[in-house]
This record gives structure tokens, C-alpha cells and sequence, in this order.
């Protein structure tokens, strides 16, 4: 018999490399085959801004760049703390959970803000992330 035990995983003070430009995978956490991921939250720090369109970050995998936090899950110009709500096409089911069967990366994707002065925001992610023991 085995017993499921839940980490939490944290990426502190995650910012994009270039504010200026698109980031498309900037991986945070690793996670192997039969780990289950979520819920997954964030909290904005700094936020985004110029006075061009909004900053945009996505949460997710190779699979689906989405599956924990889509455009709209957070709000990237006003400090808070969200949880996220997956994109329209993911498996992120109503309980907030992923089933990984194979190893994969959970990536942030980051659309820059497109005008003005800018200010390069942080952000806060936290997880919780399977970890099966045998019994």
C-alpha cells in the first residue's frame, strides 16, 4: 500500500529575463511520471505596467502552455494573490489538478507589455506537487 503525501513547491521572486520582450518557457518546476500538480497559486509582488497593452504570463507545460494559468487567471498589474484556473483546452480539472504521466518541465510564459515606461514586476508561485512513499 502506499500513502500520498503532498510538497509544496515555491519559485520566489520570478521575474522574465527581458520585460521587453516574449519569453515563451521559463521553466520552474520539474516534475516526473506519476506526480499530480495543484492547486497552483501565485502572488504578484511588483506588478507589470507601461502604457502599452498588459503584460500576459501564462502557466504551463510542453503540452499545454496554459494548464494552470491562462491569459486572464491573474491579474499582472495589480498586486494579489490568485489561483489559477487553467486554460480552456488543458485537463486542469474543477479540483485543480494535474496527472503527469511522463517527466515534464512547468514552464512560465511571458507576453512583454508592449509600450511606455516599463516596469519589469515579480512574481511569487507556489504549487503543491505529489510525492508518493511505499508503505
Amino acid at each position: 500500500m502506499a500513502f500520498v503525501n503532498w510538497d509544496r513547491r515555491v519559485r520566489n521572486g520570478w521575474t522574465p529575463d527581458d520585460y521587453t520582450a516574449d519569453q515563451s518557457a521559463d521553466p520552474i518546476f520539474a516534475v516526473v511520471a506519476g506526480n499530480v500538480v495543484g492547486p497552483f497559486f501565485a502572488r504578484t509582488r511588483v506588478v507589470f505596467n507601461g502604457s502599452g497593452t498588459d503584460a500576459i504570463i501564462i502557466v504551463g507545460d510542453d503540452g499545454d502552455t496554459d494548464r494552470f494559468c491562462a491569459n486572464g487567471n491573474m491579474d499582472e498589474v495589480t498586486t494579489g494573490v490568485y489561483m489559477f484556473l487553467g486554460g480552456s483546452g488543458s485537463n486542469y480539472t474543477a479540483l485543480g489538478r494535474h496527472l503527469y504521466t511522463a517527466a515534464n518541465n512547468i514552464d512560465v510564459g511571458f507576453t512583454a507589455n508592449t509600450a511606455g515606461t516599463r516596469t519589469t514586476g515579480t512574481v511569487d508561485f507556489w504549487c503543491h506537487i505529489t510525492r508518493e512513499y511505499p508503505y
